[in-house]
């Protein structure tokens, strides 16, 4: 189980938890509405923990609208082909080319620009070119969101523009062309978020070291989209308690794996017992070895401090291999020291 709540990635024993198992498909439906991406790992769960009043909030009608709505005003700021809101939109069944614009789907008429004040009047300009519609496909792809997939749906049946007599308002066309910044994600946001992800999980299960830097796995991905906060919660959500997330104020954030003891001992021990005494005796001490080392690499380091490295300065196989040799040593040496005597005591024995 995870420490964390997946809602504020606060530790769970800051305040009282609910264990959600029947609501899981409610939390699923929240995070879909939010259009948070949580419900990727939300939909793999049997069931989850977390703050109560967490879920009281994230759950919440009012408050699920009040964040859809922060989200269009952001997108809309972003954006100024957005529609007036005195005016309805032409439904796309009666959508026409020779009189509603491309792009905002609105009337786009010089006779109705006249009657409005000179500063609110838009420009109005037909297709010229047919490469237009080409331009515009690409602009489409490369945006990938649901106003690119409108003007999709309205050019791409259509062979001639220039014939068809399409227009446009001027500023329609500059904000289509311009890339959404907004902060609503859509589904290719959420899977190169994903794609990034699995890179650095990709990366901390091939590496042998228990602690990394939230920095270091950041540059893994190279991903800009990917957040610090969007790191540490998809790390809780896969590892859970197998991991502790240590922040300091104006320092770097390290993420330590403290469950890896169990992993080495359970591979090293039952896999390969030796029937030889001596290299069964080996073995043991190259667990134990092992272990030590592990315990030595789970302490928390401050990577802008000096320290020494552990790898350079501890190898299981060579510590276990001086140790052996000079215990071997002494014991060669005591049983010299015992030969000697007892031969001594016999040449006594004998002068007597």
């Amino acid at each position: 189980m995870s420490q964390f709540c997946f809602i504020c990635s606060k530790p769970l024993n800051e305040s009282k938890i609910v264990v959600v198992d029947r609501g899981i498909k409610t939390l699923i439906d929240s995070s879909v509405e939010r259009n948070d991406g949580l419900f990727e790992h939300l939909k793999d769960q049997k069931s989850i923990t977390i703050h109560m009043e967490c879920r009281k909030i994230y759950t919440r009608k009012s408050t699920i609208v009040a964040v859809k709505r922060q989200n269009e005003i952001e997108e809309a700021s972003t954006s100024k082909s957005s529609p007036p809101r005195t005016r309805a939109r032409v439904n796309e069944s009666h959508f026409c080319l020779k009189k509603d614009c491309l792009f905002c789907g609105f009337e786009a008429s010089e006779e109705s620009e006249k009657k409005k004040a000179l500063n609110d009047r838009r420009k109005i300009s037909k297709v010229a070119t047919l490469e237009f519609k080409e331009s515009l496909l690409k602009v489409a792809r490369a945006r990938f969101d649901d106003v690119a997939k409108t003007v999709t749906a309205r050019i791409e049946y259509e062979h001639d523009l220039v014939a068809a007599g399409a227009k446009y308002h001027t500023n329609c066309f500059h904000s289509f062309l311009r890339p959404n910044t907004g902060s609503k994600i859509g589904r290719r946001q959420d899977e190169s978020i994903n794609l990034a992800m699995a890179e650095i999980f990709t990366y901390i299960e091939n590496s042998d070291d228990c602690q990394f830097s939230l920095e270091e796995l950041k540059d893994v991905c190279k991903n800009p989209a990917i957040d610090n906060r969007t790191i540490k919660l998809r790390l809780k959500l896969k590892y859970g308690n197998k991991i502790i997330i240590t922040e300091k104020p104006g320092r770097l954030t390290f993420i330590l794996f403290i469950d890896n003891k169990l992993d080495i001992l359970s591979t090293v021990w039952y896999e390969n017992k030796k029937e030889n005494e001596g290299e069964e005796r080996f073995r043991i001490l190259k667990a134990a070895a092992a272990i030590i080392r592990e315990d030595i690499q789970s302490a928390v380091f401050d990577n802008n401090d000096n320290y020494y490295d552990i790898n350079e300065e501890i190898t299981d196989a060579s510590l276990c291999e001086q140790f052996i040799d000079i215990q071997q040593e002494e014991e060669d040496e005591e049983e010299r020291e015992e030969d000697i005597i007892v031969e001594k005591g016999f040449e006594d024995y004998q002068s007597d």
